[in-house]
């Protein structure tokens, strides 16, 4: 995945390294750096853009998160955020853990991609989990074993945990980890956010269980996904995500345009797939608001997309 466009902050650490290496001591002061980023600033009108308000959508998105309870667990292994909605019903619950790709810690993706919020948004009943995982693809797996992160939120959590089913979710990268997870009995559902890099494993397990369930979204791993869901012959492909959801399916194919970074930032794919992963809703559900949150970060420059199928290898 790519990096996070960084703008403003980018230019203050370009202009400061330019003064310091140009001016004398008395035209490099604090004053003269200030002016100089200042009319840069100016220059620039984009960096002078105001966020608009929040939306009535987003407001009433933001209080049925806070209606849910949130903790943040500093592990062995790195910190570990576990959401649960209003309404959460462990009888009837999925435990639905949620990886990152790289270059994005938990804490960053939890707060960059409004995690919380498209949880909240999918409406479904599960307990939410998502741990540090691998930020490079020279890292090790930050947790090798699936049950042994589900047991390190049981041991620190005082609600009940799901036992009817588990669920992975992961974006780019984190397809490292989730075919590591594969052989883990208990898991029945896999959700690949543009996390199809030639990793076939996920083809032989949706296959040696009925019960299973895959569901792949593919913008820049189209082709790896094509050869996959050749061989998948009970596949629904769909071209596009269509907002009044995706149609009851075992193994789902969906490829978009939308591009590899919005893909989990927009609000839109990461809802829908969970809503088609046969969960049921949580009473009050904010199922009327309309699918789609505003990015946080800028746009991922289209033009840097080919590049990303050699780093997430």
């Amino acid at each position: 995945m790519p990096y996070p466009v960084l703008g403003r902050s980018l230019r203050v650490a370009a202009v400061t390294l330019a003064i310091s290496s140009f001016a004398t001591p008395a035209q490099a002061d604090v004053r003269s750096l200030t002016d100089f980023v200042l009319a840069a600033d100016k220059a620039d009108p984009v960096a002078l853009v105001v966020p608009p308000a929040p939306t009535p959508n987003e407001i009433a998105l933001d209080e049925a998160v806070a209606r849910g309870r949130h903790w943040r667990i500093d592990s062995e292994r790195g910190p570990i955020h576990v959401w649960i909605p209003a309404g959460y019903d462990a009888a009837t619950a999925a435990t639905v853990v949620f990886v990152h790709g790289y270059f994005v810690s938990v804490d960053e993706a939890w707060a960059d991609y409004r995690l919380p919020q498209q949880f909240a948004l999918s409406g479904i009943n599960a307990m939410f989990i998502a741990a540090q995982s691998p930020m490079d693809k020279r890292d090790s797996l930050t947790w090798p074993s699936l049950h042994a992160l589900v047991r390190t939120v049981k041991d620190s959590v005082d609600v009940t945990l799901p036992s009817k089913r588990l669920v992975a979710v992961g974006h780019s990268g984190a397809y490292r980890t989730l075919a590591n997870w594969l052989p883990n009995e208990l898991l029945d559902t896999v959700v690949l956010l543009d996390a199809m890099y030639g990793e076939y494993r996920f083809m032989p397990w949706v296959r040696e269980d009925k019960q299973r369930r895959l569901v792949n979204i593919a913008y820049e791993t189209q082709g790896y996904s094509n050869w996959m869901h050749r061989h998948l012959p009970s596949t629904v492909k769909l071209d596009g995500l269509p907002e009044q959801g995706f149609p009851d399916a075992r193994i789902l194919y969906a490829t978009t345009d939308v591009g590899h970074w919005q893909l989990v930032t927009d609000g839109i794919a990461l809802p829908l797939a969970l809503r088609a992963i046969g969960v049921g809703a949580v009473a009050d559900a904010p199922v009327d608001i309309p699918l789609g949150l505003p990015l946080r970060c800028e746009p991922i420059d289209h033009a840097f997309a080919p590049k990303l199928a050699e780093v997430a290898r």
